[in-house]
């Protein structure tokens, strides 16, 4: 195969050179160069996600280096019209190994994606914060699709590479395309779902817990086939992946480190007590709590118990992890922070009704919604109320913070938002149940009782 930068196929002029003698009419000519043998090819590096152009890109070809230009693209001479192998990678970037095909098209494009404006789990992070770190997106928004899913969307769905997986309540997992909604594949995994799945990107799994019955899957990501299943008890805890190692819990109140590549348990531990709570993965340590109101943190390499704290009563939701404080939701004692060091309580907010809701945490503040229909903002240092905002209905579901906007979902179907230090409503959308966002770096998603929105800014003119 002939492999060359366009930059280097022009040929020499192939024009005869004459040169004159004073003492001799002697004619010297110059061969001409033979012009290259191939074909021209180009690949066109853009961000999956926006379509925009990537410059600068590293493009890989049968072991050659090239760069992208400005407008993202590389240049190619090839020998034969055929497939190549081909690795694309940039700033910020993930790396991808494709196989681009030049048989039919000679000009080809390759889709690389950010991490950081993925969302690949629970909690938008693994230490359930509920609050995206890199997503830039903020109301007002316009609906681009909607799709729905013909069951019970109790948790939100996680998005990776240009594709949403969400679980339904009837124990379907379901693909979609960010871009127009369209449904990819669509498995019925178990019976009942009641958790987010959480993605593998390393071996291109969604792992998935499942209700009824009890157990974990690892799902391929490209076409929903189970490639491995584990059995527990009645899983409602969404997993959290660390170095190869899922964490989650079960309905008999163990706490599980799978690991992912040998396939079998690294540890189990044991608390006896019913877990619904979603394990909130911070350094070295694994917090949760479980339905006796105690709150743990383990050590994730061994399992071993460091403290064991309260957070009063049931603890149904998933607890926050940030500014060295747990914050935990207790169903019936309302919302307390417990030292992430020692257990130890550092404040408590009792509220006087059911608090199902898993508190988000965003510059210094925490945040969370009641059965009253009110979400809070408190000092998460002193757990003074610095706001509180009505919604139509019962907050159920996770608060969720993108952009600095506090996003809420009701039981009786609405999602609102609020700028997150005055308070002051930013959005109403007429759809809404539990956990009301998830998305992307352009696309955010609007969680309804069965139908996800997609929404993007709306363009000013």
């Amino acid at each position: 195969m002939s492999l060359a930068g366009a930059g280097c196929s022009g040929s020499e002029s192939s024009n005869e050179t004459v040169a004159a003698s004073t003492s001799t009419q002697d004619v010297h000519t110059t061969t001409a160069s033979a012009p290259p043998v191939g074909f021209d090819a180009r690949i066109r590096v853009v961000d999956g996600d926006s379509a925009k152009p990537v410059r600068g890109a590293s493009v890989k070809v049968a072991g050659r280096p090239h760069r992208t230009s400005l407008r993202g693209v590389v240049r190619l001479r090839i020998g034969k019209r055929k497939e190549l192998r081909v690795t694309v990678s940039a700033p910020s970037y993930g790396s991808r190994v494709v196989r681009v095909n030049f048989r039919k098209r000679l000009h080809q494009s390759v889709p690389i994606w950010r991490p950081a404006l993925q969302w690949p789990l629970y909690g938008a992070t693994p230490a359930r914060t509920q609050a995206h770190p890199a997503i830039t997106l903020r109301p007002p928004f316009r609906v681009v699709w909607k799709q729905r899913l013909r069951s019970l969307l109790e948790f939100p769905a996680v998005v990776w590479e240009g594709v949403a997986y969400v679980n339904n309540f009837r124990g379907y997992v379901t693909a979609l395309s960010m871009r127009n909604g369209r449904i990819l594949w669509r498995r019925q995994i178990e019976t009942t779902i009641a958790s987010s799945p959480a993605v593998d990107p390393r071996r291109r799994n969604l792992v998935v817990t499942s209700k009824v019955p009890g157990r974990i899957s690892l799902v391929r990501m490209d076409t929903g086939k189970v490639r491995w299943r584990y059995d527990t008890a009645a899983a409602e805890s969404s997993p959290v992946i660390a170095n190869g190692i899922v964490y989650f819990g079960d309905k008999a109140g163990r706490m599980y480190a799978l690991d992912l590549r040998r396939r079998k348990p690294r540890w189990v531990f044991s608390g006896g007590v019913k877990i619904t709570s979603s394990p909130a993965l911070r350094g070295r340590r694994l917090y949760f709590g479980d339905y006796s109101g105690r709150v743990f943190a383990l050590d994730v390499r061994s399992g071993r118990r460091l403290w064991t704290g309260s957070a009063g009563s049931r603890v149904y939701g998933t607890v926050a992890v940030a500014d060295n404080r747990v914050f935990a939701p207790s169903v019936f004692s309302g919302l307390s922070a417990l030292s992430a060091r020692t257990g130890a309580l550092l404040w408590r907010i009792p509220v006087g009704v059911y608090l199902y809701s898993s508190p988000a945490y965003y510059r210094g503040r925490v945040y969370f919604g009641t059965y009253a229909g009110l979400v809070y903002c408190a000092d998460a240092r002193s757990g003074r109320i610095l706001w509180r905002r009505s919604i139509r209905g019962r907050v159920s579901g996770a608060i969720i913070i993108v952009a600095g906007v506090v996003y809420a979902g009701s039981l009786e179907g609405e999602i609102k938002g609020w700028h997150w230090r005055t308070g002051r409503t930013k959005w109403t959308f007429p759809h809404g149940k539990y956990v009301p966002v998830s998305g992307n770096g352009v696309r955010l998603l609007m969680h309804g009782r069965s139908g996800l929105y997609a929404v993007e800014p709306k363009r000013r003119r």
